[in-house]
């Protein structure tokens, strides 16, 4: 049996800035839609969003 591996996408690791994540995370506070469909429309995983949320929460909690 072979094993077959399939690379998609660039292959590298993308420098977002904490203005690019608030955008993205904003954007789907704003167009509700689900954090799946928004992860794929900017190349991320679920998990990296979700993280980047969690992320924007922890920092306006601070400044409370």
């Amino acid at each position: 049996m072979q094993r077959l591996e399939a690379f998609t996408g660039a292959g590298r690791r993308r420098k977002w800035s904490d203005e690019d994540k608030a955008r993205v995370v904003a954007e789907i506070m704003v167009s509700g839609d689900p954090v799946c469909s928004a992860a794929q429309r900017h190349g991320l995983s679920p998990q990296q969003l979700f993280g980047w949320q969690r992320q924007l929460r922890g920092a306006v909690d601070d400044h409370i």
